[in-house]
């Protein structure tokens, strides 16, 4: 049996030939969702079987799962999957095949939440031309015409690692399906190092609050109330230094500047409000200090009873003296040079008067880069857009 191998991704300057992907309306109202559906998972330490199961319908997967696997020797030690047999954890793990597991190999060599797929919307060929002897034949039993992976994250000499194997019937994953993948990636990134902490305390009142403290990234969970039910020491950290946010005694986000809290606080009920009635797109809120920005992501979070709905809140410090990245916002995003530097410009939450102020053109151009911008990645609302780039390049 295999878990099948991506190639590697090609050199940058081959990657900039292709051509560039968008995420069209409906995909990023399922990105949403799928988001919102991982981070549920979270609230107890039961398994991630509802993200595999509108992963799985959404990306029309065959088989996969999250693995953990020892590196010297590739053994597997743990996992959750979908689509395998009854019994395929206990097989698997008593086995010698994970040593000999072309994928394995291949996505813990990848970058850190970088999905690749086998055939990266190649139709010209099959997975069975790429494979050894002994993978090609469990790929012809089941079906199989492509596969996607990626190393979530390493824990205690342990690599983790997210697949997905597809049928042959569905052909390849395309890059639209790689993109949404890839902005995923992070996400799968948080869930599974909050989720191995849940899964090895193996404790009932331990949920997603408490083991934010786990994650070094700066995350905070707010309750069906607005109130902070957990802010891990990465977030508190990036208060202090920000001087101008805190935490209150109410346990809510407060700002000295009076305007920015009621703000803050309008933004994160409107998420729980939209919590209730299933609306999970993320807001972005923008602290300025300085010359430092940042960003607060607010997203929707779904449980099985409405009082325990909430917001994740992921924290992103700017730098606006730094040079943006403007060659990763064009690929990403299909941006003109012109309309990137309008793009850096929105990640650090100017309007558009500002940003014309700045790059000494008119408002009405600024309007239009942003309408382009819209346009060409299928964002109905320019909220969306900038909650997607500023989680793409924060």
């Amino acid at each position: 049996m295999t878990i099948l191998t991506p190639t590697f991704a090609p050199h940058p300057d081959e990657e900039a030939c292709l051509p560039l992907p968008s995420l069209g309306g409906n995909d990023l109202y399922a990105y949403n969702q799928l988001v919102s559906t991982l981070y549920r998972c979270l609230h107890d330490n039961a398994g991630f079987q509802p993200f595999f199961d509108a992963f799985q319908q959404h990306f029309k997967a065959l088989q996969g799962g999250i693995l953990g696997v020892t590196a010297n020797p590739q053994r597997m030690v743990y996992g959750w999957t979908f689509g395998y047999p009854e019994g395929f954890e206990e097989w698997y793990i008593n086995s010698d095949l994970p040593e000999r597991d072309e994928a394995l190999t291949r996505y813990v060599q990848l970058p850190p939440r970088q999905f690749d797929s086998f055939l990266r919307g190649d139709t010209s060929r099959t997975i069975l031309d790429i494979l050894g002897p002994e993978s090609r034949a469990w790929a012809e039993a089941v079906g199989m015409g492509d596969s996607a992976g990626m190393l979530a994250t390493r824990e205690n000499g342990t690599n983790v690692v997210f697949m997905a194997n597809r049928h042959q019937d569905f052909g390849p994953y395309t890059d639209d399906e790689l993109l949404q993948m890839n902005l995923l990636a992070p996400h799968i990134e948080n869930a599974v190092a909050l989720h191995l902490k849940l899964y090895q305390s193996n404790s009932d009142n331990e949920n997603l609050a408490m083991a934010l403290n786990h994650v070094n990234k700066p995350l905070m969970v707010f309750n069906a109330l607005g109130s902070i039910a957990q802010a891990n020491d990465a977030a508190r950290n990036l208060l202090t230094h920000t001087g101008n946010l805190f935490i209150g005694e109410d346990q809510r986000l407060h700002s000295s500047d009076k305007r920015l809290t009621r703000k803050l606080h309008d933004a994160i009920s409107t998420c729980i409000v939209h919590s209730h009635k299933g609306h999970l797109d993320t807001r972005t809120l923008f602290v300025r200090n300085g010359h430092e920005r940042l960003a607060i992501c607010l997203t929707p979070l779904v449980a099985e009873s409405v009082e325990n709905n909430g917001v994740l809140a992921e924290l992103f410090s700017f730098d606006s003296e730094l040079a943006p990245d403007l060659e990763r916002l064009q690929t990403l995003f299909q941006c003109t040079p012109a309309e990137a530097s309008v793009a850096a410009t929105l990640i650090q939450g100017l309007s558009a008067k500002e940003i014309a102020e700045e790059k000494q053109i008119s408002v009405h151009t600024v309007r239009q880069y942003i309408k382009n911008l819209l346009a060409k990645n299928g964002y109905r609302k320019q909220t969306e857009l900038v909650a997607m780039m500023v989680r793409a390049l924060g």
